[in-house]
């Protein structure tokens, strides 16, 4: 795994920037080897691969910046310890515009705020380690600062919603590192964007973007993403024995877990029986020798987390808390996921069969050789696992069928409607949608909770209407609250 790992890193420094070679002019000693070490460093120290990537370009996009201000020259003092600030300065602002006399080669659009703080850690954590190991003279220098009785208050307030170890804030030293080139600390109230796109797939719209699919493999996926609130990497990690069954309500009953640790009940070549991780489970059952050559996204099968990120068969997982218990029930090993509205529960499980049908049953034995759900239907690659491009690519021929091509929206606007829908139309509490999308921590939930102005006048009108005893239709006559309305054919035994 390190291996495969080691080697999608070398991939990025090589493909992704194929014009660099890691000269770095304002690096100490020689630069392709002190870039090596770092790369070495963060990896020895678990460094996430999402993360890695992210640093090494914010120090491979600060050499295109100096290369192209200042070419091969070395650097004087002045130039190296302004150069990150220079730097920032460029990326908010973007490069090659009508106005900019010095044309840089870089066309860089405008940055957002967020990606400048990105791109400011990556460079002070490398900044930091050179300066450590080699002794470089700092890029961007630091000075530790004594906070003020209102900035402890306010990293307090800050952490009480998420931080497990609260009770030791009062034994944390009240000092900051402050660096010489930051980003300006503004009210809260000024990073948010000018225009707030909207993060809600429309309710009304969401059974034509089901209706319009023109197969059940499409239109189980947005089912999942809104009836399951799950974000659009999840699905295609479900095997096709996650779905299991049926509940008393005619619903297709679905495990979660995690595509690493999560238990996986299954039988070896000797038919015992066993229970192992599911990485375990891929890489003892799904060796698929035969496919060494001919087909090597098939071969020696992993959990899609551990693939390389420029591959096809790499899925990220964020990670999911289950709050609901479970029954003693073997069948339900792992976790069952909870349908927001029974209807989408029972019409996925029509499509489930639907699709079993059409692109399992009857084939080879064991097809499609891996044990994933979701397959691509392409012909050039049917039967090899779904990937994040395809399903960025049906969604956006599905937003352009049904004309919603111009609200940026993408598949995770599903999971947001989900927190809409569980909010504003089910009326549950903060606390029941949290179980429902997975959350670890209140505070991830309130971003997908979102209240209707309706939701809201509604629940005073019927507050009012209780404090003083009167019957709500007596007292003001309401609007007709927002509902899902399904076809027929959905809910049809």
């Amino acid at each position: 795994m390190f291996a495969r790992r080691f080697w999608s890193i070398k991939y990025v420094c090589a493909v992704e920037f194929p014009h660099r070679r890691f000269p770095l002019v304002f690096l100490n000693g020689e630069p392709g080897y002190v870039i090596n070490q770092w790369i070495y460093y963060m990896i020895d120290n678990g460094i996430d691969q999402s993360l890695l990537e992210e640093r090494i370009r914010s120090v491979l996009h600060l050499y295109d910046y100096c290369l192209a201000r200042y070419g091969n020259r070395e650097l004087s003092h002045d130039e190296s310890i302004a150069i990150v600030g220079d730097f920032l300065s460029v990326k908010k602002s973007g490069t090659d515009r009508a106005d900019d006399q010095r044309t840089l080669g870089l066309n860089w659009k405008p940055a957002r705020r967020a990606t400048l703080t990105r791109y400011l850690a990556g460079l002070n954590a490398f900044d930091t380690w050179q300066s450590t190991f080699h002794r470089a003279e700092r890029m961007n220098p630091a000075e530790e600062h004594v906070l003020t009785a209102w900035e402890t208050y306010s990293e307090f307030r800050r952490r009480e919603k998420w931080d497990p170890m609260l009770h030791l804030f009062p034994a944390r030293r009240d000092t900051k590192e402050v660096f010489r080139h930051r980003l300006p600390e503004l009210h809260q109230r000024f990073q948010r964007a000018t225009v707030n796109l909207p993060k809600c797939f429309p309710l009304q719209a969401f059974v034509d973007l089901v209706e319009q699919c023109s197969n059940p493999r499409d239109k189980m996926l947005y089912l999942q993403l809104f009836g399951l609130g799950m974000r659009e990497s999840e699905p295609l990690h479900l095997f096709a024995e996650d779905v299991f069954g049926v509940t008393r309500y005619g619903e297709a009953r679905v495990r979660l877990d995690d595509p690493d640790t999560g238990l996986w009940e299954w039988h070896d070549a000797d038919n015992r029986r066993r229970v192992t991780s599911r990485a375990t489970y891929l890489e003892a059952y799904w060796q698929n020798r035969e496919f060494r050559t001919s087909c090597p996204e098939l071969y020696r099968l992993l959990p899609r987390t551990r693939y390389g990120r420029r591959g096809g068969m790499y899925v990220g997982f964020k990670g999911m808390t289950f709050h609901l218990g479970e029954s003693p029930d073997t069948s339900t090993l792992g976790h069952e996921a909870i349908w927001i509205d029974p209807r989408i529960g029972v019409y996925f499980r029509r499509c489930f069969e639907e699709y079993m049908h059409e692109n399992f049953y009857g084939k080879p034995y064991r097809w499609p050789f891996h044990p994933w759900l979701y397959i691509q239907q392409d012909r050039k690659g049917f039967g090899l696992p779904m990937t994040i491009p395809a399903v960025k690519k049906v969604w956006a021929r599905s937003m352009k069928r049904i004309g919603l091509d111009g609200l940026n929206l993408g598949p995770h606007s599903l999971r947001h409607l989900a927190g809409y829908y569980c909010a504003s139309v089910l009326n549950h509490s903060l606390e029941t949608t949290q179980a429902l999308l997975r959350h670890a921590y209140p505070a991830s939930t309130q971003i997908y909770y979102h209240l209707s102005k309706e939701a809201v006048r509604v629940r005073i009108l019927e507050a009012a209407a209780q404090s003083a005893d009167i019957p709500l239709a007596e007292l003001v006559a309401t609007p007709e609250s927002a509902k899902l309305e399904v076809p027929e054919h959905w809910t049809r035994a």
